[in-house]
Order: structure tokens, then C-alpha cells, then sequence
């Protein structure tokens, strides 16, 4: 026999919002629908009001406040005679629940689950289910105490009292969708002889062995003979201890040796463990799949402020983005789509994500594929920018109990690098003058502190992000918020001066989508800027007379040495593939000083993954799972075989070759410098080697034969060349390369570059695009309908050539599509065969 049956209660369920007061109640419920409120309409769940709307086709964004009116859910059961509990994964956010005209549960923690016992409730056979989700404003208008300072992120400050998402509640770049309903499984679950009531697993590493630590509780109708646990291809008896006359005490201490280590995939492996559960009682033996877990040594080197994350003591530059949910309007993760994202995480080389304080706690399902794929997790707990009021006893208890049902739902996720108390409250509350006692409060300094020991003593606690500086925010110590580049409009070479040791949060752009986006959002023809529909998608801080398309212009007139304002109104098409470049050429530039050999940085995770919205959002993917330009800029810079260029003033141009991987690298590293973007006139080439988990920094003198002024530092007379490429070589091809502009960064558009382009089926029946060009083009841009380009927005040598492997999305079937170069004045056409290509779902 099996782990026990569980059935998600997903369908039947009905929907419909109610005025606050509305003498609805379950008993009148179907009568009141039936002939007073007609407005009800079919609802997934899990899911919300929001995205029952939307599958009706009735929702707008900022039509409904979700939060001015009551939301019931409702389905009829029949429940079989075997049912035994009844679980409630998420419920959004302050709800009672109705077993026909009987209250059964109120929740007022959407981020808490509930089981029933539904023998002890009396619950059985034909009834309906409702679910009443009370109008927050209601809550909200209720007199509690005033916090000791406010916060400038939202507009109501009693929501430090709800333990609620601030998605949807925070004006300027979050939409206005807040979540109602259950938005986590609803699941019955049905009786079983045996069933484990209470897990507790941790891991260990011991050198080279491992150390797997579980205790769990066991509930059978018979008698426990024999208990025993696979751990992979390991198999250890287990202790068994009876505690009452059906419940026993499970544990053991179990050692593998030789232990095949879980590494972040930038690194290594990230190798898994499947365990398995086996109880014989008198008659039978039960089999529980108790998931996978993998076995590594997190470490955080904090010596003189710094914060150096170290896994299986190899220290790492992590790099990634913070995690935004898929799907705003129902916060769920189709299993497709999610795979899709993560992987598309991975293949740009991000070793870490961020689940955000402002937000959500993600899905099992989402620590699961980053444990697969060899994701690190920076895990915030649910809170942010607020003083939160954790002396009041019954909100100390709830936010206590959420954090250790997290945790011990997650425990045997290797993925989890970082548990943090908190996003930005002791930073809100130093800004606001306050003392620094006030920062930080008893339960993020010392309750979840304890927690995380006690559920996850492999993990490193951080108390708030950022934090560990004289001020939270400082950035030269411990943890940052880094924003220098980007909206306070500082120079790129504020991302060295301000000696940034760790920023979990970085990089913020207004990062501009493809046409096909556009166009959904826009009239054909119409240009983003200032219209109406285009802004809704452009974030800005609350309460500022700017946007970060503001920011976002100021760059592209440093970087291009154009008028933005002047490009918008009268070349549209210039303007915006600048505005797709200029955030993607800031974002690579500042990881590359970062990454570089001597730098004081550790990590950078960018501000953010995906738009919660379409348009010109934050995210470097967009709001329909598309990557923007800046996905591929910072794929190449975040790659774990690369080079990059970094300008060393009157030093010259520095080349770092950088080789995280678990394999030491021999290749050859080489330098060209062009001259209008077509004649080399310097030329160098040597070989190198470099070990695995380490880097080599190479001055550009050394590959040269005599002094040239690479980055047109010295300036004795004009500059001799305009671009200077670095290639990193294997045995067999150019495995990557950086460029660096001395002067301007934009080329001058020219009518014929020698692009071309021609697409091939390879023995697999996938396509490749084929590239040449005789002189320098610039971010060249593959647009094909319905196919996703393994590289794009790339920059290539004159008389240089390569090959992208194309993959279609959602199986379309298309045919043309067009190559453009940005120092093109028009685009190559390419026709693709019809095939059974590979898809990306």
C-alpha cells in the first residue's frame, strides 16, 4: 500500500461578490443567488474571485476592489463514507468557512493551512461548502493601535495588521488586483490505516559523507513491526518507538558516505535523493513517498561586513533576479509554465532567485524544480516595509505558526540558501529617523532566528533585507539594496565606488518588451510614452513626480549620445530598439564589475524575473513569459564560462575569464580592436588556463605586441579603432565574447553591414539560424514568430559568423520572420521550413 489519497476539490465551484452587509448566509445562499444576485459565476480553485472573473471574460484591471466587497465560494459535495479531513493549502485572506449553515473554520492568515477532522466535526455525506471571504476595507476600518512609524509604500498602514499579500496594494507598480479566494488546494483526504501526522527531516554534511536526521509521527490502526527508509539506493532501518495505543515515534540517524553533493548547476550537479518510506505492519507494509532531498553545506563568510555565500566551501557569486508569481490575477504556477520559467532562469545562468517579503510563498512544486534544476532560494518571509505589531499575542502566535509550517514544509529542499525575516523594514524604518532600536523587533531578531535553527539549521537566517551596515541600507556592508545604477541615475562607475558586498536587490529598469507585446497593449502605429494604456505598465515609486522610463531614458542618452525625447516623436523604431539595449547593455556592464577578479561583490539579484502586467515593467521577462532584451544581455554576462571587459582607466581594458564550473578550462583567450567597424588593426591571441570555481584577470597588454590605448584613456590624437572584442575559445569554436565601445557606444546606422541570415533543419529536425556579417553589427535582433532564440540582442565581429538554435513556442507553426541589426538600416528576411520542432511549453 501507499502514501495516503488525497482528491483536490476543483470543480463545481461557483463565485459571486456581494455588497458588505448583504444579509447573505449559507442557509439563504442558494436562494439569495438564485433570485437576488444573479452575478454568480464559475470559479477555479484554487484561484480568486480575479481570475473567476477573467475566465467569464468580465475582469478589467482597476475595474473591481476586491477588498470594498464580500466574496463567497461554493461547491456541493457528496462526500464519500471514507473521508476523513478535509485541507484548506491557502485561503486569501480573512474568510469563514461553511459546512451548509454550520461554521466550520475562520482563517485570518492567507498564508496558513488548515486541516479538518471531519469525524470530529461531524461532517459527512451531502452538503454544500462555502466559503466567505470578508471585505478587507472591513478589516482594515476596525481601530487597532497606530504604528510607531509609516510606511511609503502603501497607502494603508493597518495593513501591518493582515497577514495578506501586498500584492495588489502597493500603488505604483503593483496592479491593482488584490487576492481573494482560495488561492492553494483545497484537498480531501480520505482515511488510511496509517498515516504520518508530524515530519521532521534535516541534513548534514561531514566532509565527504552525509547525515540525513528524521523524526516523524506515525498514527496506525495495527501495530508497527518494522520501519525502514530509502534514501536513494540506501536503505536504513529506522527506530520505532510507541508512544499511545495507535501512535508511534519514527526516527533515525542515517549516514551515507561518499555522499554525491547538491551544487548549484553553475557549479556542479545538483544531485537528489529520493525517499521512501516503508511500514510493515501485522498484515501489510504502507510505502510513503516522502519527496527528495539533497545533501550540501551552506556557509555565509560575514568577516568585516562582508556576506560571501559558500556551498560545500566554494565561495559563489550568486546572481539571478527576484521572483515575481506567474500569474498575479490567480498567484498560480501551471506546472508547464513554471518549468518553462525556471528553466529559462537556469539557461541564463542565474543561480539564484528571490521569493520577495511583498508577495507570496511559492508553491511546493516551485522548491522542487529549483531543487532539480540547481536554483538557490533567497527565501524572505512575508513582511515588508511595515512595524509590524508583534507583541499583540494572537498575531505573534499566527505569524509563528506560518513560519513553521513553511518551513517544515520545505525542509528537505536543498534549494534554500537563505531564510530573511523581512524586505526593507529595518531599511524604511532608519530612513524615517527612527531609533536604532526600532529597526529591528523580537521576532526577526530573535523568534525566527529560532525557528530557522530549530526547522532549518542547514540554512543561514538574515534578519531584513537589506541589513548590516552603520544604516541597514548602507552598501558597503552586508546586505544591499542597490539602486545607485539605475533610479538615482549615478554613473556606471558608482557600481565599484560604492564597494557593494551583496544586493539582493538590484538593477531596477523600465525594460522595454518586443513589438508583438506592443501591439497587444497599443493601436497599430501608436508610440509607448505618455499615453494612458502604456503608462498603467511602467512602474514608479509611490508618491514620485518620476517613472523608471524616466530612468531608463537617461541612460539610453548616456550610453547612445541621443535625444530620447526627440528619437520617440519622430523614429519610433530607433527609439525603441535603443530602449531595448540601453537597459541590457547597463545591466551587463554593472554584473561584469561585479564578477570581475577583485571585485568586493558576492551577489546581484536584479529587480525583477517577470512583469506583473504587460508593458515596459521591471521584469526582464515579460507579463506573457517572453524574454525582453535584457534576459539576453544578462545571459551572456552571468554565464559560468565567460569573459568579460572591464575599463581600467589609464590601466588600460582588464579581461576576466571566469570558469565557476566543477572542470578546470584550457582554451585560448584573444583581442581584436576594429576601426569603422570593419579593419581589425590589432590582433592578439594566448592561451589559458583556468581552474575549476576560480577566475584569471588578464591586462590587454599582454596579448598586444606593443602599446595601444585600448579604452582611448591617454588620447594622443584620434582613437585608432571604435570597438574592441574579447573571444574565449575552446578546442573548437568561440564559446563567448564581451565588446567594448571606447567612444560612443552606438555605431552609425548604415544602409548594407553584409548581414545575413538562413535558416537549416538539423538531424534532430530543430532549426538553426545562420549568421554572417562582413562588418560589426550591433544587438542583432531575430524576430520569428512563435520561435524563442537561444541568444538574441547580440553583438558580432566583423567577418564573424554563428549559429542560434531556434525552438518553437507552443508548437506554432510559422514560416518568415526577419534578422535586424541595430547599425542596420533594414532587416534580412529568413524563411524557415516546416517541421516537427522542438517545443518550449
Amino acid at each position: 500500500m501507499t502514501d495516503k489519497i488525497l482528491i483536490s476539490i476543483s470543480a463545481g465551484w461557483h463565485a459571486v461578490q456581494v455588497a458588505v452587509g448583504t444579509p447573505v448566509s449559507p442557509p439563504t445562499l442558494p436562494a439569495q443567488i438564485l433570485d437576488q444576485i444573479p452575478d454568480q459565476i464559475p470559479a477555479q480553485v484554487p484561484g480568486t474571485i480575479a481570475s473567476a472573473l477573467r475566465a467569464a471574460g468580465q475582469f478589467e484591471y482597476g475595474k473591481d476592489n476586491f477588498d470594498e466587497v464580500d466574496v463567497w465560494f461554493f461547491c456541493d459535495l457528496d462526500l464519500p463514507e471514507n473521508a476523513a479531513f478535509l485541507h484548506f493549502e491557502g485561503l486569501a485572506t480573512h474568510v469563514e468557512v461553511y459546512w451548509n449553515d454550520g461554521l466550520i473554520l475562520r482563517s485570518e492568515n492567507m498564508f496558513i493551512a488548515h486541516s479538518l477532522d471531519l469525524a470530529a466535526l461531524a461532517i459527512s455525506g451531502k452538503g454544500r461548502l462555502s466559503l466567505r471571504f470578508l471585505a478587507m476595507n472591513t478589516q482594515l476600518a476596525q481601530r487597532r493601535p497606530r504604528p510607531r512609524w509609516k510606511t511609503r509604500l502603501l497607502e494603508q498602514q493597518q495593513l501591518r495588521w493582515m497577514r495578506t499579500s501586498l500584492l495588489g496594494r502597493m500603488p505604483g507598480w503593483s496592479p491593482p488586483v488584490a487576492p481573494v479566494g482560495p488561492y492553494r488546494p483545497i484537498l480531501l483526504e480520505l482515511q488510511s490505516p496509517v498515516r504520518i501526522t508530524n515530519k521532521n527531516i534535516s541534513s548534514s554534511i561531514d566532509g565527504a559523507d552525509a547525515v540525513l536526521n528524521i523524526e516523524l509521527t506515525v498514527q496506525s490502526q495495527q501495530a508497527v513491526s518494522a520501519c525502514a527508509i530509502n534514501i536513494g539506493e540506501h536503505e536504513f532501518i529506522l527506530d520505532c518507538e510507541q508512544l499511545d495505543e495507535n501512535l508511534y515515534c519514527i526516527q533515525g540517524q542515517c549516514k551515507i558516505d561518499e555522499v554525491k553533493k547538491w551544487w548549484p548547476h553553475t557549479h556542479g550537479d545538483a544531485a537528489l535523493y529520493a525517499l521512501e518510506l516503508h511500514v510493515s505492519c501485522a498484515t501489510q507494509q504502507w510505502i510513503f513517498d516522502l519527496g527528495h532531498t539533497g545533501f550540501r553545506q551552506i556557509r555565509v563568510d560575514q568577516h568585516d561586513g562582508d556576506f560571501n555565500l559558500h556551498v560545500n566551501n566554494v565561495s559563489l557569486f550568486c546572481r539571478g533576479a527576484c521572483w515575481t508569481p506567474l500569474d498575479i490575477i490567480s498567484l498560480q504556477n501551471e506546472s508547464t509554465d513554471l518549468r518553462q520559467m525556471l528553466t529559462l532562469a537556469r539557461d541564463a545562468g542565474m543561480n539564484m532567485l528571490r521569493v520577495v517579503g511583498t508577495m507570496v510563498y511559492e508553491t511546493t512544486a516551485f522548491y522542487k524544480l529549483c531543487d532539480e534544476l540547481g536554483i538557490l532560494v533567497w527565501q524572505d518571509c512575508m513582511f515588508a516595509n511595515m512595524d509590524y505589531p508583534v507583541s499583540d499575542e494572537a498575531f505573534a502566535a499566527s505569524i509563528t505558526n506560518e513560519v513553521q509550517q513553511f518551513l517544515q514544509r520545505t525542509q528537505s529542499s536543498p534549494c534554500i540558501a537563505i531564510v530573511c525575516g523581512n524586505s526593507e523594514v529595518e531599511q524604511q524604518a532608519a530612513m524615517l529617523g527612527q531609533p536604532a532600536e526600532l529597526w529591528r523587533n523580537a521576532f526577526f531578531a530573535e523568534t525566527l532566528p529560532a525557528l530557522s535553527e530549530q526547522y532549518r539549521p542547514d540554512v543561514q537566517y538574515w534578519p531584513s533585507s537589506p541589513s548590516g551596515g552603520v544604516m541597514p541600507f548602507q552598501l558597503d556592508t552586508g546586505v544591499a539594496h542597490y539602486f545607485g545604477v539605475g533610479a538615482y541615475l549615478r554613473p556606471l562607475d558608482d557600481a565599484r565606488r560604492s564597494a557593494v558586498r551583496f544586493t539582493s536587490e538590484c538593477l531596477g529598469f523600465s525594460n522595454m518588451p518586443d513589438d508583438d507585446l506592443i501591439d497587444s497593449m497599443l493601436n497599430n502605429g501608436e508610440t509607448p510614452g505618455p499615453h494612458p494604456a502604456w503608462k498603467q505598465g511602467v512602474p514608479r515609486d509611490n508618491g514620485t513626480g518620476w517613472d523608471f522610463e524616466d530612468v531608463r531614458d537617461h541612460y539610453m542618452a548616456e550610453l547612445y549620445k541621443v535625444n530620447p525625447a526627440s528619437l520617440r516623436y519622430a523614429e519610433r523604431e530607433r527609439y525603441l530598439s535603443l530602449a531595448r539595449t540601453t537597459t541590457g547593455e547597463i545591466m551587463a556592464k554593472t554584473i561584469a564589475e561585479w564578477r570581475r577578479s577583485g571585485s568586493t561583490c558576492h551577489g546581484a539579484l536584479i529587480w525583477f524575473w517577470r512583469d506583473l502586467r504587460p508593458g515596459a515593467g521591471w521584469g526582464i521577462v515579460d507579463a506573457h513569459g517572453k524574454p525582453k532584451a535584457a534576459y539576453y544581455y544578462l545571459k551572456r554576462a552571468m554565464a559560468a564560462l565567460t569573459v568579460l571587459i572591464t575599463d581600467e582607466g589609464l590601466n588600460g581594458l582588464c579581461l576576466h575569464v571566469i570558469n565557476d564550473g566543477p572542470q578546470a578550462f584550457e582554451g585560448e583567450l584573444e583581442l581584436n580592436l576594429y576601426r569603422q567597424s570593419e579593419t581589425r588593426v590589432a590582433h592578439g591571441r594566448i592561451a589559458v588556463q583556468v581552474a575549476a570555481h576560480s577566475a584569471i584577470k588578464v591586462q590587454d597588454y599582454a596579448l598586444l605586441p606593443h602599446f595601444v590605448d585600448t579604452n582611448y584613456a591617454y588620447r594622443f590624437g584620434p582613437a585608432g579603432h571604435d570597438v574592441v572584442e574579447a573571444a574565449l575559445h575552446d578546442s573548437e569554436q568561440i564559446i563567448a565574447n564581451d565588446f567594448h565601445f571606447p567612444q560612443a557606444h552606438q555605431c552609425a546606422v548604415q544602409a548594407d553591414v553584409g548581414l545575413r541570415a538562413h535558416c537549416s533543419l538539423n538531424a534532430d529536425g530543430n532549426h538553426i539560424l545562420h549568421l554572417s556579417t562582413k562588418k560589426l553589427v550591433q544587438a542583432v535582433s531575430i524576430q520569428i514568430p512563435g520561435m524563442l532564440p537561444e541568444d538574441n540582442y547580440f553583438h558580432m565581429a566583423p567577418g564573424s559568423s554563428r549559429q542560434v538554435r531556434l525552438a518553437a513556442i507552443h508548437g506554432k507553426s510559422v514560416k518568415v520572420g526577419q534578422v535586424q541589426a541595430q547599425n542596420a538600416l533594414t532587416g534580412v528576411r529568413v524563411v524557415l521550413e516546416i517541421s516537427t520542432t522542438t517545443v518550449v511549453n
